[in-house]
């Protein structure tokens, strides 16, 4: 019983929103994950990992610059 307990309390909250973020996001443009192609995956992930930065750093009192959709560097 332990081990199903911590299987399903074992998220912190952000991991709990990361996948707020992605299944919004899956919603948002209809995708369906074991259906997607390795475009739209990387499409998904992209915006997904975008937007809980954004979110991570509202939540954090310190500005944080966030790297943009497909860049390799930090933008200003």
């Amino acid at each position: 019983m332990d081990d199903a307990k911590w299987y399903f309390t074992h998220e912190s909250d952000e991991d709990r929103l990361w996948y707020r973020i992605f299944f919004s996001m899956c919603r948002k443009f209809g995708v369906s994950w074991s259906k997607a192609g390795e475009m739209q995956k990387a499409f998904i992930e992209e915006l997904t990992r975008i937007n809980f930065e954004r979110e991570t750093a509202k939540k954090s009192a310190v500005a944080q610059p966030i790297r943009g959709f497909f860049d390799t560097e930090i933008s200003a």
